[in-house]
């Protein structure tokens, strides 16, 4: 199993003398970062769409194994809510070419008040450009179905597996790629620091799942305990191998 394991972002002010040395200028921390972990999720693609220039240094940035992962826009997901966004889609892709061999996944993240249709759902997966691996994030508890998980290894598309206060903790898999964003578990969400067990249990899970690829995020970013919990998640894999 290819293991790619890193955060939800890099550039996080509070992450200054926790992670990253408190002298590094903030130019320097993607390097840096990319020296630490193998992977990398944008998040700050879900708002606004990325400049040509921005995504070529982000590639010139990082070593020639580094992986980038994209959060396609809120506008397709959350305002358009998967309506009508053919047009939308093609023109985010075409921007993510620009990583090149850097290139991973695309998370397109459903909101909360998207309940489950396997009719929108369908139309939008069949929009989804193959040269990437997509994946879909569900935010609202009818689309964990066994019909739903069918659907979308009909089309290729990768379930993320969510560690939340709110979902199911399990390894939900598709295909032969796994996807896991940890987004903490204490009622404040990413205020959370994972606990030796919870990611032995979990990296059970992920060694068990039967993928042949997997990629994992700590979204839990408040006082750089996203990059401690990853690199505790990463030890795991290592001592297996």
């Amino acid at each position: 199993m290819k293991v790619y394991i890193g955060c939800s972002g890099w550039n996080y002010r509070d992450w200054k003398g926790r992670f990253y040395p408190e002298k590094m200028a903030q130019k320097d921390w993607l390097e840096y970062y990319s020296g630490v972990f193998n992977t990398v999720e944008i998040n700050s693609t879900f708002y606004r769409f990325p400049r040509d220039s921005t995504l070529i240094k982000w590639k010139e940035t990082v070593p020639d194994e580094f992986k980038i992962t994209l959060k396609g826009s809120r506008y397709v997901t959350h305002m358009k809510k998967l309506n009508e966004v053919e047009e939308s889609v093609e023109k985010f892709y075409k921007a993510a070419y620009l990583l090149e061999d850097k290139k991973s996944c695309i998370l397109w993240q459903l909101p909360p008040i998207l309940h489950r249709d396997d009719e929108k759902l369908e139309a939008f997966c069949k929009l989804l450009n193959p040269d990437f691996t997509n994946v879909i994030e569900f935010r609202h508890l009818s689309w964990f179905d066994e019909q739903v998980y069918a659907l979308l290894s009909k089309y290729n598309v990768v379930f993320c597996s969510i560690s939340s206060p709110v979902f199911p903790e399990e390894m939900i898999i598709t295909g032969k790629i796994g996807y896991v964003r940890f987004h903490g578990k204490g009622k404040k969400w990413y205020d959370y620091d994972y606990s030796r067990e919870d990611l032995h249990s979990w990296y059970e899970k992920i060694k068990n799942s039967g993928t042949e690829e997997v990629y994992i995020y700590f979204n839990n970013d408040l006082e750089a305990r996203a990059p401690e919990n990853a690199r505790l998640l990463r030890s795991f894999f290592e001592k297996k191998n």
